[in-house]
This record gives C-alpha cells, sequence and structure tokens, in this order.
C-alpha cells in the first residue's frame, strides 16, 4: 500500500491526508490459474489498519449497499472489458461476503455512485483534483478523509451533472492492463477489498491481498476471515 499526501490537494485544502491504497501486481504476466476458493472457516485474519494512529479502522456501515460507476472511456471495446471485469469482481467478493457485511451494485448516474472505477487514461466523471490518484502499481485505490475526520471528501461530479456527488471512492486500473477480462477482474478484485475496508496488504502470497504478484482471482479464506473481522470491529472512519 503507498501513503502520500498530494502536494496539489493539501495547498487547497489544508490538513487533509491523501491516501492511496495500492496493489502491485506488474511482475504477474502469466495466466491467472484457477484455483479453490475454499472458506474462512478457521482461517487466520491479518492486518487490516490503516498506517495512521489517528483512523487506523476504515469501514461502510454494516449491510451497506455501496454502489459503482464504470468510466470505461470512449473506446467501447475497453469499456466493456472494465465493466464484465467488475461485474466478475463483485460476484467474487459476493459469494463469498457473509450476510451483514456490505453488498455491491453498478450503478450508471454519478450522483448515485459512491466508488468510481476507471482506466487511469479515461475522463473521470467526478473532479480528480480535490484528490489525486497515485498508481504505482497496476490499479489502486484513492480517498481522502475529510479534515475532522469524519467521513471522506467526496469527489465533485463533472460535465453535464455538475456539483457534487456522492463519490468518495476512486478506483483507477492502469491502460496497460486492457489485456484480458481476467487479468482486469483480478486487479478489481483486489482493490474491492480497499474498498471494503482492508486497509493493509496480506503477508501471505496466496492471498488476494497479497502486495505483490497476484495469483487468485477471488477472496481466500484469509481474505474472507480479515473481512469478517474488521465488520466486527468499530470503525474510526465511515466513508
Amino acid at each position: 500500500m503507498d501513503r502520500r499526501r498530494s502536494e496539489a490537494a493539501g495547498r487547497r485544502r489544508a490538513g487533509v491526508a491523501v491516501l492511496g491504497l495500492a496493489v502491485v501486481a506488474g511482475a504477474c504476466s502469466s495466466p491467472v490459474e484457477p484455483v479453490d476458493e475454499g472458506g474462512s472457516e478457521g482461517a487466520i485474519a491479518y492486518d487490516f489498519t490503516l498506517p495512521r494512529a489517528d483512523l487506523p479502522v476504515y469501514r461502510w456501515p454494516s449491510g451497506s449497499t455501496v454502489r459503482l460507476l464504470v468510466a470505461g472511456g470512449g473506446d467501447a471495446e475497453r469499456a466493456r472489458l472494465l465493466a464484465d471485469a467488475l461485474a466478475g469482481a463483485i460476484a467474487e467478493w459476493e459469494s463469498a461476503l457473509g450476510e451483514g457485511v456490505v453488498r455491491f451494485a453498478v450503478t450508471d448516474r454519478v450522483e448515485a455512485a459512491d466508488v468510481v472505477v476507471r482506466w487511469s487514461d479515461a475522463p473521470a466523471p467526478v473532479d480528480l483534483r480535490v484528490c489525486e490518484p497515485a498508481v504505482r502499481g497496476s490499479a489502486a485505490t484513492t480517498f481522502c478523509p475529510a479534515p475532522d475526520g469524519r467521513g471522506l471528501l467526496r469527489f465533485p461530479a463533472v460535465g453535464g451533472a455538475g456539483g457534487e456527488s456522492a463519490v468518495r471512492m476512486v478506483v483507477t486500473v492502469l491502460a496497460s492492463e486492457a489485456r484480458g477480462e481476467r487479468r482486469v477482474r483480478q486487479l478489481i478484485a483486489h482493490e474491492l477489498g480497499h474498498v471494503l475496508g482492508i486497509g493493509r496488504h496480506s503477508p501471505d502470497p496466496s492471498d488476494l491481498m497479497w502486495e505483490g504478484a497476484l495469483t487468485r482471482v477471488g477472496p481466500s479464506p484469509a481474505d474472507l476471515a480479515t473481512v469478517q473481522r474488521l465488520y466486527e470491529t468499530e470503525p474510526d472512519l465511515v466513508p
């Protein structure tokens, strides 16, 4: 996970820390092999806290529906690839998550979206200058806590929508990763783990939330145990 303070955002909003959650998976050039997703019973959770003492635990309220908007750009084929990969990543998580955690839904309205999923070279439907993404690997999830530590800053809508939006997180996938639905689904599934509230990476390379070259397309038993532990923990920061 990369954590940085955006100088531009800092100038506009004093005291706002910009947090970027990134996965470095660029070394993975071979096809992802199918694996047994298993269950979380008996699995050991790993550390899910953010590396900051004031707001270590962030997560959505239990039972929330988190709405995602796909910004695929003007290329219809790449837009479809991103949308299909997101649908697959959602299915991977929702087939494993228990009741009372979070559900994902896709929307085409920026004013209704909580999270934007985009290619790095595609125009964003929100103003990214509020909390500028920094992709140091293959994909990243970016958000900014509000100055008072209560919730996250919202990205203003741009274009025809205008004004404020409900978007509080932006998932960015490098345009160079548009080389197959399975690969993109793998990256988005990892980023959805960060969206859920996993603020670090797993120390085990067999987990979806590993920080290096990924080998999974869905959450491992340890990933699920970590999310379950997370949603049993009182949050310090609620999006």
